[in-house]
């Protein structure tokens, strides 16, 4: 099971879409790539979460797009761009 705390993109712009967020840093110390952890979760059936603002635990998924690109995107969402990931706290530096 993988477990999201943060999320990194470089520079200052505000996050519109999850397919911006650069990195995710798991809950064993780990940082991994947005297309890494995407692959893991859509091609091989790893289970991620992440906790929302009020704590609760929110399911994430993987979809193919017809490119052969995943994408991320929480259970029940729809819009990209209202996606709870975008909310989770940022890293200040991501190193590897």
């Amino acid at each position: 099971m993988i477990l999201i705390e943060k999320i990194y993109r470089h520079g200052h712009d505000e996050l519109t879409s999850v397919d911006q967020i650069e990195k995710f840093q798991t809950n064993d110390g780990y940082v991994t790539p947005n297309r890494v952890l995407a692959r893991e979760i859509g091609a091989d059936r790893e289970n991620c979460f992440y906790k929302n603002e009020e704590g609760k635990r929110k399911k994430v998924l993987a979809n193919k797009d017809g490119a052969g690109v995943w994408h991320l995107q929480t259970i029940g969402t729809s819009d990209p761009t209202a996606d709870g990931l975008l909310k989770l706290p940022h890293m200040d530096h991501v190193w590897g």
